[in-house]
């Protein structure tokens, strides 16, 4: 019996490997796909939400930049041309953190020509897991231990080797012994330089898929619409 997974479009699935997350949207407004990471986000309720197959998100501001961008594409992909039809805007959290980045982009091959139903495409980023890369990716590239990749994760996501030391149950000495091999194995003399390095090193994709998923039609009303959205009516 074939699965609604895998009757999934190819292209949607595909989708669901990157790290940001993706939104198409439909000439009425409405969310036709939005792949794993989306998803995730939109369930957090911090900003960004699915309601009813509409997408939410917080700030008066941020609101009508997205409504403007998405009425430019749909005029775009009715007149099948391109228009300035593009916004990059962030989305406040309600957590007071680190704001997404919100990207709208119409739907036309280069030609001008719509590709079909969706007439835009949204793409959010996270600025609080941008940076992050798992262990395997940081031993397999730099050749750390798991003790050296675990500390460079650590760094890399802002925490002092003497927090690391406490956190871990481990000496200052034996957590300072990891950074020097750390610096070693990556070529970095200086603190600032081994963050950079790290930080360069962006996976654009999720470990796994996230099952490959859809949230479009009646499916997404009915697993999305408990997902809180009074927040997005925030000023």
């Amino acid at each position: 019996m074939t699965t609604a997974a895998e009757m999934l479009h190819p292209l949607e699935r595909a989708l669901d490997w990157l790290a940001d997350g993706v939104a198409l949207i439909g000439a009425g407004g409405r969310v036709l796909h939005a792949n794993a990471t989306f998803r995730a986000i939109a369930q957090r309720g911090d900003g960004i939400a699915l309601s009813a197959g509409t997408m939410r998100i917080a700030g008066a501001p941020a609101r009508s930049r997205l409504n403007a961008a998405i009425a430019a594409a749909r005029a775009a992909h009715k007149a099948g041309r391109a228009t300035s039809a593009s916004a990059d805007f962030g989305v406040p959290r309600q957590d007071g953190g680190p704001s997404y980045l919100l990207s709208v982009r119409p739907l036309l091959d280069p030609k001008g020509t719509p590709y079909g139903e969706p007439c835009a495409i949204v793409f959010v980023r996270d600025p609080l897991t941008y940076r992050s890369v798992d262990v395997a990716t940081l031993r397999e590239v730099f050749g750390l231990t798991e003790a050296e990749a675990c500390l460079a994760k650590s760094l890399q996501a802002g925490q002092a080797p003497a927090g690391y030391a406490r956190e871990r149950a481990l000496s200052l000495n034996t957590v300072y012994t990891h950074l020097r091999r750390l610096k070693d194995k990556t070529g970095c003399s200086r603190m600032t330089e081994l963050i950079r390095k790290l930080n360069e090193l962006h996976v654009p994709l999720r470990v796994n898929s996230g099952g490959g998923r859809s949230h479009n039609g009646a499916s997404q009303v009915a697993t999305v619409a408990t997902v809180a959205d009074a927040g997005s009516e925030a000023a």
